[in-house]
């Protein structure tokens, strides 16, 4: 068999594709042909240099010193971010206001109550609110309007200075001419939940 068919050859006798006829036939031609055999030893990788053992040990070092890296980096991620969490919790989110730490006061006057609210443990002090709840009658006409407060306290922040106290204000219907409408706000805190109905504090 000729030089260039073996060598044609070669590339699928290695992967074992070749019948036992073709490799009967290749073997003993590599083992006559020099050119052949050196040909299929360098596609087959037999002929190797040994790699220095310094150089295994280098590559090992780095191979460590890779996944030191890699190691430090996530723990400092992890670490930022339970930092700014923490400091979202502390200074913007804040935690529930129970009823027993606020101070609460109201009065109606000309038709108008306001409400005031004093926070008593010396945090300052957050509200969040929701945006006013129409409430329908049977015939779909408004009959009342509901909103919610919850409040709560959060480390003091000298570059958002909030206070600890807030004021809200909102119109009661007049009770000459109510016309079974309501106007209900309803305040959230962590024990308990208070409301004001028309004005009135129901608890």
């Amino acid at each position: 068999m000729k030089c260039d068919i073996i060598k044609d050859l070669l590339p699928s006798h290695i992967e074992g594709l070749t019948s036992e006829a073709s490799n009967k036939e290749i073997q003993e031609h590599l083992a006559g042909c020099e050119d052949c055999r050196t040909f299929y030893q360098e596609m087959t990788d037999e002929i190797k240099e040994e790699v220095p053992v310094t150089e295994v040990r280098e590559l090992d070092y780095l191979k460590k010193v890779r996944k030191g890296y890699i190691r430090k980096a996530a723990i400092t991620v992890g670490a930022v971010a339970v930092i700014l969490l923490i400091f979202v919790s502390l200074f913007a989110v804040g935690f529930p206001v129970s009823s027993e730490d606020m101070e609460l006061t109201h009065e109606i006057k000309d038709n108008y109550l306001k409400i005031n609210f004093q926070l008593k443990n010396g945090h300052d002090l957050i509200r969040h609110s929701t945006e006013p709840e129409f409430i329908f009658g049977d015939n779909r006409q408004v009959i009342g309007i509901e909103q919610h407060y919850k409040f709560a306290w959060v480390f003091h922040n000298p570059f958002d200075d909030v206070g600890s106290s807030f004021s809200l204000g909102t119109v009661v219907p007049d009770p000459d001419t109510i016309d079974n409408s309501t106007n209900t706000i309803v305040i959230e805190f962590a024990d308990k939940t208070v409301k004001f109905v028309n004005g009135k504090l129901v608890e």
